[in-house]
């Protein structure tokens, strides 16, 4: 029975313990964000955007003075499975590896469409976030009219530049614990793996409490897949 999960986020609370995770991600039913495939393995890769997975997004789509995304198209085509969001002809350049949900489950933030995974696939247990930080700068000025969403903050924990490089908009004028608040039931116990998150909706731990609860065994990757694919109806 599949009990706990982690989920790879972004966040910079992550680099102190790169090589620890990754051994961990490898072993344990893991759900990789966006650009996590690039130093971790795991049981999927979820996205949501388009231009992160469309080849040559922004040469074709996006202005030529407008932050870019790196083309990762080729490095997709290696991984084993991949889930993402059916919109704006993203089934165009379908790998055989992905698995397109209807465009009513995108969310604004990709560490969310993770969980609304899990709820799809009927998941209970315990749920690891890890690089959920929220980080946003303090005392600014209120109702700045010169106010800059952008920043020169390493906020991930990779060097990958992509359109959200040092972006701190959404987190500076969203409420986190209005968006997680619909994840708390009585059938999964979150925990946030930071006990400097600004996410105050689930119960905050360390990393060495983590490693702790984590149980001493390793999980067959390809039967956690399959397990995915039933859940969510795919053959």
């Amino acid at each position: 029975m599949i009990n706990q999960a982690i989920i790879m986020g972004g966040g910079l609370s992550i680099r102190p313990y790169l090589n620890q995770l990754k051994e961990v991600c490898n072993k344990n039913f893991t759900i990789l964000t966006n650009y996590a495939y690039k130093d971790f393995e795991g049981t999927f890769l979820c996205f949501q955007d388009r231009n992160f997975y469309v080849p040559d997004y922004a040469k074709n789509y996006e202005r030529p003075d407008s932050p870019r995304h790196p083309d990762v198209y080729t490095e997709l085509k290696t991984l084993p499975l991949i889930i993402g969001i059916n919109r704006n002809g993203v089934a165009d350049y379908k790998l055989d590896n992905t698995i397109l949900l209807d465009k009513d489950y995108r969310s604004d933030l990709t560490g969310i469409f993770a969980l609304k995974i899990l709820k799809l696939l009927q998941f209970k247990g315990e749920i690891y976030l890890l690089g959920f930080d929220w980080t946003r700068r303090t005392n600014l000025p209120e109702r700045d009219p010169n106010y800059n969403p952008r920043s020169d903050l390493q906020i991930h924990y990779y060097d990958t530049k992509h359109k959200g490089s040092g972006y701190v908009g959404y987190y500076e004028n969203h409420n986190p614990d209005n968006l997680f608040k619909q994840f708390l039931n009585n059938e999964w116990q979150v925990y946030n793996v930071n006990l400097e998150s600004n996410i105050n909706t689930f119960s905050k731990i360390s990393y060495k409490q983590f490693f702790k609860q984590l149980p001493n065994k390793i999980n067959n990757q390809d039967i956690l897949r399959e397990w995915v694919r039933e859940g969510l109806c795919i053959k």
